[in-house]
Parts: structure tokens; sequence; C-alpha cells
């Protein structure tokens, strides 16, 4: 599969206007980049569509979108017009069952005919460090896989990954790629995420794309490989925008999963193993 990653630089936005001339910005920068040579998936940075931070959380009136409205509807004919499914972000508005407004940090994919293919809503909102999710969004109920140029594509956003189930739970959907976009600045966090990355991607042996968005502060996005060696080390960019055209190898894959044979030595008894600070005495028998 051949992947554009997009770690793009994101201006303010406080409003429609701010966020048109960001799209518009971007979609040149999407054409240029895709045209050669055509990527089978294009991907963008958590919250894609707007800034993040604060002050653009405050005005998500005028920033978010339910899948029906103008930033979908962008990227609809953007990914169209490129014959390239587009993976995005966006702040997705929905309705609870009591009718009260709820907002979603959410990884929405477009395919190649300009058709809704998913949306991943971000299943751990962070409230640490630089973040403030928790205040303005609600958690997602979904795991989303799709299948992409014969590849099982599985989706998680930024602090999600955190949480080793999730990423477990997709290896046993046969996930053969991750996309994790993220949006990590400078807080303590920061510090482990590349390790993380990493670990997950070896443990569930899968290609892991872990993409930030750019500028002072961000940046560093990564793809690692599904077992690093001297060999095959992760991908690591700097902080300035960057279009990165990636091939990843079905052959990779295969080896990764045959040289370290984890699926045949995984105990699947783990949950029903015995407790305790010594094992328990050797049973005798009469004859002894």
């Amino acid at each position: 599969m051949r992947l554009l990653a997009c770690q793009t630089s994101i201006a303010a936005t406080r409003n429609r206007l701010d966020q048109r001339a960001h799209l518009d910005a971007l979609a040149e920068h999407l054409r240029t980049a895709a045209s050669q040579p055509r990527p089978q998936l294009i991907v963008l940075p958590e919250l894609s569509s707007q800034e993040y931070g604060e002050q653009a959380f405050e005005a998500m009136d005028e920033l978010d979108d339910d899948l029906q409205g103008p930033v979908t509807a962008h990227y609809c004919a953007l990914a169209q017009e490129l014959g390239c499914p587009i993976a995005f972000g966006v702040a997705r508005r929905s309705r609870r069952a009591d009718g009260s407004l709820q907002r979603h940090i959410s990884q929405v994919v477009v395919d190649a005919e300009g058709q809704l293919a998913g949306a991943y809503d971000k299943l751990h909102c962070a409230q640490f460090g630089a973040s403030a999710e928790a205040t303005h969004f609600s958690p997602g109920e979904r795991l989303v896989t799709l299948d992409i140029a014969g590849w099982r594509v599985g989706f998680m956003i930024c602090y999600d990954l955190r949480f080793g189930e999730l990423a477990a739970r997709y290896r046993q959907l046969g996930v053969d790629l991750m996309i994790h976009p993220v949006a990590f600045t400078r807080d303590f966090s920061f510090t482990s995420w590349h390790s993380f990355v990493i670990t997950r991607a070896m443990e569930n042996q899968c290609y892991w794309l872990s993409l930030n968005r750019a500028g002072n502060g961000w940046g560093h996005s990564l793809l690692c490989p599904p077992l690093v060696t001297p060999e095959a080390s992760p991908e690591v960019l700097g902080e300035e925008e960057a279009f990165v055209s990636w091939q990843l190898e079905r052959d990779s894959l295969e080896h990764a999963r045959k040289r370290l044979p984890l699926a045949g030595d995984r105990r699947q008894d783990i949950e029903r193993l015995a407790t305790g600070p010594l094992p328990s005495p050797t049973v005798t028998t009469a004859s002894q």
C-alpha cells in the first residue's frame, strides 16, 4: 500500500471563514503531493479541519460537522477529484437519544468515489496537560476497520494509544495497518509517545502510522514497521510541514509474523490463571 502522510500546518480557526481558507489551502497541497506517485490512502492528523486548543474548542458551533456538513462535503469532492480515499479529522456533531447535542473527535474516511466509508470517534478523551478534550467532547462507542487496497486498516486517535487492550482488540480483528492521528504538543506525554507507538506496532505486528500536525512544539510523526530491527527502524519526521509518500510492503508483515511467532505463542488463558506468591504444593498419589 502507498500512503500519503500529511503532517500539515493548521492556522488559527475560530469561524467557518478561517476553516474554509485552511481547507482550501490544504487541498492545493494535496493536489500536488498526490499527483506522483498516486497514493492509495491519504491521511491527515487529528482534528485536521481546525486548530487544536481551548479557543477553537469554544468555537465549536462554527467548526463542527455532522457528516453532511461543509467539511465532509469538501473532502468527498476532493477524494473524488483525486481518485483516492482520504482520512481526515473533524469535530463530529451528533444527538444523544434524549436529543441533546454532543461532539466527538472523529477521523472520517471518504472513498475514492467521494462516498462516506467510515467514521471513528475517539474512545478516550484526554483531560490532562495541554488537553481539555473531556470538557468539550464525548467518547466514542465503536471500533472501526476498513478494507483499503487489500489491507485491513484500523483507527484510533491520540490518547487511545495508552490503552493496550484496544490495540489488542484490533489485532484480533486482523488489522494490518493502524491509522493513529494525533495532536501531541510538548507536554509531559510527548516524551513517551514514540515508545508507545513502537511497542504497540511490535506487540500487535502491524504497521503503525502516528500522524501529528506540523509546527513549533508539534510534529515528529512516525511510521513504525511491524518488526523493528537494525535494518528496519521507525521513520520519524521533524517539526516542519511534510507530505510524505510511504510504501508499505505486505512481505514485511508476513516476515515479522513468521520471525517472531507471537500469534502461536500467546497464552489464551491468562485471565484464568491462578494468582499467589508461591506455586501450589505438588499433589502426591497413594502409590508415592
